[in-house]
């Protein structure tokens, strides 16, 4: 758990701020069991304090105040005048942990988390590439990974990534392949939403003037966090959303109403990992569970159907041209059944096929 996964976390700051019960005492357990985590507490607290996070609406001006606070605090918590090891480890952790605060910051006011002062909020030297040209601008970065920039959009990112993470700031819509490393997750700031992987490949589309922040994921796992909650959300405590995808599947976050929703990308195609080709889709006289299965296997996608229904159903039909949407509808003519997705799974309704 890093400085920013505290000041984010909802219960910690709870903590901090003395509004959790007395004999609720999972913090304290939690730092006695590793005392070496007490410097990690310490600067999480530094940040939560400094902000006031639950209680005081900051304007631009404060936020800046705030980090000159948070620049000079650092240096006197460490007991150096100079610019010790100590001194700067303390103030990249600060910044670190402002830039998370920032982003939730922005969020928790329900507005959109401005790039420029998520930029700004890190502290850090960064490089920027704004796609000003009509065709798509490749980005290499240090660890390897490759970013794909749309035109009309903007990455941030540093020279070189820290030892324990990898995180870059995105406005507008990129395909990233990302280079595994699983003692470093990477992590996408875009608009209302944090995509954090390992190791994959994923599209990130975050216009500041769309309605709708999507994420679609070609390859292993991603995680989708948002903390843009209203205040009213808030208040009934609703906790923040957060999903898991895998390939073929992609979150939608909307801004209005706000809300964070998991479904199918529009063509889902044969996943990597799979070992079926086109041509496995040519049935003759196949079972339907057997013909169901060939589907999950090929997609990486669930197909929930009530097999007692279906027993005895065949399928003989020449599937290798179509896409999975097709593949469906074909079927589901055959055995006199429709479906639908729901939570990015296949939902097959039936009433039996004789």
């Amino acid at each position: 758990m890093t400085v920013e996964d505290l000041v984010l976390n909802d219960y910690f700051r709870k903590w901090v701020q003395g509004r959790l019960p007395e004999e609720d005492t999972y913090w304290e357990t939690w730092l006695a069991e590793i005392p070496e985590r007490a410097e990690l507490v310490s600067q999480a607290k530094y940040v939560i304090e400094a902000f006031r996070m639950e209680h005081e609406v900051l304007s631009e001006r404060r936020l800046k105040e705030n980090v000159g606070k948070i620049m000079t605090g650092a240096d006197k918590e460490s007991g150096q005048e100079k610019y010790s090891f100590v001194s700067l480890a303390w103030k990249a952790a600060a910044m670190v942990a402002l830039a998370a605060a920032m982003f939730w910051y922005f969020a928790r006011e329900n507005e959109h988390p401005p790039y420029n002062a998520m930029v700004e909020a890190g502290g850090m030297k960064t490089i920027e590439k704004v796609n000003n040209a009509g065709t798509p601008l490749t980005v290499s970065l240090s660890d390897g990974s490759l970013i794909t920039l749309q035109p009309g959009s903007r990455l941030s990112y540093p020279e070189e990534f820290d030892r324990d993470k990898r995180e870059v700031i995105l406005s507008g819509e990129g395909f990233f392949d990302i280079a595994r490393d699983p003692e470093r997750p990477f992590r996408v700031y875009a608009g209302e939403i944090v995509t954090k992987v390992l190791g994959t490949s994923f599209h990130i589309k975050a216009y500041e003037k769309d309605a709708d922040i999507t994420v679609k994921v070609v390859t292993g796992k991603v995680s989708v966090l948002t903390s843009g909650l209203s205040k009213e959300r808030r208040a009934a405590g609703e906790p923040a959303e957060g999903l898991i995808l895998t390939p073929n599947q992609m979150a939608v976050y909307a801004r209005s109403p706000e809300k964070l929703t998991r479904t199918l990308v529009e063509n889902p195609g044969i996943i990597k990992s799979s070992a079926k080709k086109s041509s496995d889709y040519n049935f003759e006289d196949t079972p339907v569970p057997q013909v169901f299965r060939a589907l999950e296997e090929g997609y990486g996608i669930p197909i929930v159907y009530n097999a007692d229904q279906l027993a005895g159903c065949t399928v003989t039909a020449p599937l290798e041209n179509e896409n999975l949407y097709e593949k469906l509808d074909m079927i589901c003519k055959v055995i006199r059944a429709s479906y639908e997705i729901v939570d990015a799974q296949v939902v097959i309704t039936s009433k039996g096929c004789r």
